[in-house]
């Protein structure tokens, strides 16, 4: 067996890309963005973010739009905050606390768990949300993974 320093070098930084490779992919595949299953709507990440933003209040065929939040304090929210909209989760609160105050726009309704975002999403034409990737179940419909 040939040990030397160059070959080891190269393993460890082949084992090194392979790992910083498989932490992005598991950041990306934190969490789903789910509908209900009866949502014929196209969504992509552009929508999503102007809904998440207040922005974009209906659906194509002109229903209203009802987003649900998980908890300020839930990692999967961080994530969804920071990959989806592009700010914190305390920027996002900062957003809609002028849409608040100006009277423009009522905040995304917040669910407790995974599980209660997956329970109003199902029971709601018009609801979108998002979830830990290992809770999305067939009682949804996933749009964005």
């Amino acid at each position: 067996m040939n040990h030397s320093p160059k070959r080891a070098g190269r393993s460890s930084l082949a084992a090194l890309l392979l790992l910083s490779g498989l932490g992005t992919v598991a950041h990306a595949g934190d969490y789903v963005v789910i509908v209900n299953k009866d949502n014929q709507s196209a969504v992509d990440k552009t929508m999503v973010a102007k809904i998440y933003t207040g922005d974009l209040k209906a659906w194509k065929d002109g229903s209203t739009v009802a987003p649900i939040d998980l908890p300020e304090d839930n990692p999967v929210r961080a994530s969804f905050s920071t990959d989806v909209l592009g700010k914190s989760v305390g920027n996002v609160k900062a957003v809609w606390a002028q849409l608040v105050f100006s009277g423009r726009a009522l905040p995304p309704k917040q669910a407790a768990s995974d599980d209660e975002v997956k329970k109003l999403v199902a029971a709601n034409k018009s609801a979108i949300g998002y979830v830990k990737a290992s809770s999305l179940d067939d009682s949804v419909k996933a749009v964005i993974k």
